[in-house]
């Protein structure tokens, strides 16, 4: 009887020592942390708004070493980041590849392009660091012979988007209650343009002197898949150059790619320097200095090209204040608001930095 008590004793006590043993064990599993997606992400994004702020070496520092010692050279170029968007994510155990949809913009010429980023994140021993960058180019415009131009990322021949003379000759400013008359829309030239993240949507900006007219255009199928011009379009194309045969010439072979074109806005005294799409293209921001050299910003609904009434006039005087875009996420940004070099009467609270909601047309001091 006393045998069968101590090893049933026995017993207990090897299962709670197992009992134990696998707690423990359970325990430590716990405390070591698997790849986390989230935090990888959360690198990648920061590396991008560091290389969009021209701050190098702070994304340096988000890279390994092996990433860094292989670029001689890591510079912006001559063309620079504005604007970028979530494309994907693909985790394994041990790492993620995001993918961004990044939109760059030269500050010399009407020029855009759509690239693709897929940024490798590694973890090194607590930390998360970017281990490898590729960037495939998607979309190149351009202009070329007074024609907004489109080239796809397997190269060739260029599809015409619009020109200058397919541009509305006169539009209703928005800025009147009461639209009666039309104004004629400056067309001598094209200024800043910008794509939208999926390459389906394009800002357009012309201009004349100190005047500017911005629109959106809606980009369906190439002309390749859409068959030639018509006799009559082709007609209609030639007596719209007036006279200038080579641009003539190029579009009796080309049929527009651009088959929606909503305006937007007509400004006067202004000189553009940014059109960018929120992340989700919902909106167009456009930035541009007025007559008064103030950095100011306006913001319009892309599907139906309405201004969206934020009140930065009222709030913030055009001849005082700056508005700068600092950053944005989905349809959310955040400025900076500054005073003009030189300006003394001022209301020191009102500078300062703010988000902004489009949807709810609220703007809050941070």
């Amino acid at each position: 009887m006393k045998k069968k008590i101590l090893s049933l004793t026995s017993l207990l006590l090897f299962i709670l020592m197992l009992f134990s043993a696998c707690t423990k064990s359970m325990d430590k599993s716990e405390d070591i942390e698997i790849f986390n997606p989230k935090k990888s992400y959360e690198v990648a994004d920061k590396y991008l708004e560091l290389i969009k702020n021209n701050n190098i070496e702070e994304a340096n520092k988000l890279c390994t070493e092996d990433l860094i010692s292989n670029n001689k050279e890591i510079s912006t170029g001559t063309s620079r980041i504005i604007a970028y968007a979530p494309d994907n994510l693909i985790e394994s155990s041990k790492s993620a590849f995001i993918t961004f949809n990044v939109i760059r913009n030269s500050s010399s010429e009407p020029k855009c392009d759509l690239d693709n980023y897929a940024i490798k994140v590694i973890k090194e021993g607590d930390e998360y660091k970017i281990d490898e960058i590729k960037a495939t180019n998607l979309k190149q415009v351009f202009v070329r012979n007074k024609s907004l131009r489109m080239i796809n990322e397997d190269g060739g021949k260029s599809d015409l988007i619009i020109s200058l003379n397919n541009i509305p000759k006169d539009v209703y400013l928005k800025e009147n209650g009461l639209m009666l008359y039309k104004e004629k829309v400056p067309a001598e030239n094209f200024g800043p343009v910008s794509l939208g993240y999926k390459g389906k949507k394009i800002a357009i900006s012309t201009t004349s002197d100190n005047r500017a007219f911005i629109s959106i255009a809606f980009i369906e199928e190439s002309k390749e898949t859409q068959g030639p011009a018509t006799q009559g379009e082709n007609e209609g194309n030639t007596q719209q150059q007036g006279g200038n045969v080579e641009t003539g010439l190029e579009e009796l072979t080309d049929k527009p790619i651009a088959k929606k074109v909503i305006p937007l806005d007509m400004l006067n005294e202004v000189k553009l320097d940014n059109l960018v799409f929120t992340q989700e293209e919902r909106y167009l921001i456009v930035e541009y200095m007025n007559s008064s050299d103030v950095k100011r910003m306006k913001v319009y609904n892309s599907a139906t090209g309405d201004l969206v009434s934020l009140n930065f006039d009222e709030m913030f005087s055009d001849n005082k204040y700056n508005i700068e875009l600092l950053e944005f996420e989905k349809d959310e940004l955040k400025i900076n608001v500054s005073a003009k070099d030189g300006i003394k009467d001022l209301d020191n609270e009102i500078l300062g930095e703010y988000n902004i909601d489009i949807e709810k047309e609220e703007i809050k001091k941070i």
